[in-house]
């Protein structure tokens, strides 16, 4: 099962549209938060997405990667700092590059049968971009619900 859904708000200057994801996997919490933190499955598991990953920095559980993605035909990078918060949370931000200012959190609850994900991702659109607000969110969401239906679908080929 998953869901979307969307909400708005304006931040400094820029619009905040709000996309959130949900996806149940059949696995356990700990297994699913370490494989959706670690860095060296996605140019593999989401090969037409991720093109690298270039850890920068690792200490404790917060790292700073730079990420090579497609997006839309044309490849971006994008740098990131991602805090794990274990057993049930993480969060993503884009520091630099390519959608600088987008924030990802990931809240991962037990469930009768597995994990439910649930991913709330701000994405920010200068007040300016207005009209590419919607297309972006769409795409956005998009892009999240394909990756973690990738992981759901690794996951439960070993867990499920």
């Amino acid at each position: 099962m998953h869901t979307l859904g969307k909400l708005v708000s304006i931040v400094e200057g820029f619009s905040v549209r709000s996309v959130e994801v949900t996806v149940d996997i059949k696995a356990p919490r700990d297994v699913v938060l370490r494989e959706i933190s670690e860095y060296t499955h996605p140019p593999i598991l989401h090969k037409s997405v991720i093109k690298s990953v270039q850890v920068l920095e690792d200490k404790d559980n917060v790292s700073i990667a730079l990420w090579r993605l497609k997006v839309l035909g044309f490849t971006r990078t994008a740098k990131q700092k991602q805090t794990v918060m274990p057993p049930d949370r993480m969060t993503n931000e884009t520091v630099g590059g390519f959608a600088r200012g987008t924030l990802e959190s990931t809240l991962l609850y037990e469930t009768g049968t597995g994990t439910k994900i649930v991913d709330r991702i701000d994405v920010r659109v200068p007040k300016w971009g207005k009209l590419l607000e919607i297309p972006v969110a769409w795409y956005t969401k998009r892009l999240t619900l394909g990756i973690l239906m990738d992981h759901k679908r690794d996951l439960e080929s070993r867990y499920g």
